[in-house]
C-alpha cells in the first residue's frame, strides 16, 4: 500500500494513483521524449526479469561462486522445510493442503490496472 499511498494517510486516492503512474511513465521513458517505445518497455521488462533470475540463481549458488554445481542444485529444497510442518522429512497431502489453504487466506490479490494489493476481504 505504501507504494501508492504517497502521503501516508492509509488511503489511496485517484490522484495518488495518477501521480504514481506518471512517475512510472517517466522511468519507462528512458530517452525522455514523452512516449514509451517498445524498446524502452522491453528494456524495463528485461531488467525486471534479470533481477528475478539473478535472485533465484543466487539461492541455488550456496557458496556464491557464480556457478551452480550439481550438488548445489540437487540440495536446494526451497520451501520444503516450511511445508514439512511435522519435520518428518516428507510432505503429506495434509501438509500441502494446509499450506495451500493458508496461502489462499493470506495472499488474496486484488488488482486495478497495474496496481495490486493483498487483503483478507
Amino acid at each position: 500500500m505504501a507504494k501508492y499511498d504517497l502521503n501516508g494517510d492509509n488511503a489511496i486516492t485517484l490522484q495518488e494513483l495518477t501521480d504514481k503512474k506518471k512517475s512510472l511513465f517517466s522511468q519507462l521513458d528512458s530517452d525522455q521524449d514523452g512516449v514509451i517505445s517498445f524498446v524502452e518497455y522491453e528494456g524495463i521488462d528485461s531488467a525486471k526479469r534479470k533481477v528475478l533470475l539473478k535472485s533465484r540463481f543466487d539461492r541455488l549458488d550456496e557458496n556464491q561462486d557464480g556457478q551452480v554445481t550439481e550438488n548445489e542444485y540437487a540440495s536446494f529444497v526451497g520451501r520444503f522445510n516450511h511445508l514439512d510442518s511435522d519435520g518428518d522429512g516428507a510432505l503429506s497431502s495434509g501438509e500441502v493442503a494446509q499450506k495451500k489453504l493458508a496461502s489462499q487466506d493470506t495472499n488474496n490479490a486484488h488488482c486495478l490496472l497495474w496496481f495490486c494489493f493483498r487483503s483478507n476481504l
